[in-house]
């Protein structure tokens, strides 16, 4: 008799078969992982033969999806003219090249003791990201700020 569901296994693949009497497994009897709630898959399993269709899903909408196509798009549009795109730290999806951005004017640079100069100058300016995925914004040195900032510890580290 087919079963209802049938489960795969999140962390080893494995196609789990409950069985009819005693129900859905709380483990996965090959590398012991806890399933149920977020850990688990459900499947419809249709019988043998039968294809499955987009009718059979009530959610389905065109126009949703054309959106998203069109989102999607118009994120790697945008990714194609970037010489880098940076991964976002919280998602790793490639950030979108928003802007520059000039140090704050009230930016007081750091003046480490035995180096007697500062590592960043008060004029400098970072690079503003927008992650597509997430909307996270993170900054990131210049490229002119950034080859400085390397020259001045490469001197550093050769005295």
């Amino acid at each position: 008799m087919p079963q209802e569901y049938d489960h795969l296994c999140p962390w080893c693949q494995t196609e789990i078969v409950w069985d009819p009497e005693i129900g859905p497994e709380e483990t996965c009897p090959h590398c012991y992982n806890e399933l149920g709630q977020y850990r688990s898959i459900k499947l419809n399993v249709n019988p043998s033969g039968q294809e499955r269709t987009f009718d059979e899903l009530e959610d389905y909408n065109d126009e949703e999806y054309d959106a998203m196509d069109d989102y999607e798009e118009g994120v790697q549009r945008v990714l194609d003219t970037q010489e880098e795109a940076p991964e976002c730290s919280a998602c790793q999806s490639l950030m979108l090249l928003a802007g520059q951005q000039p140090a704050s004017p009230g930016f007081k640079p750091y003046v480490p003791q035995n180096v007697k100069q500062a590592i960043l100058k008060p004029t400098h300016a970072t690079r503003v990201y927008v992650c597509p995925s997430c909307f996270k914004v993170e900054h990131v040195l210049s490229e002119q700020d950034r080859m400085g900032l390397i020259e001045l510890l490469k001197q550093l580290g050769s005295k």
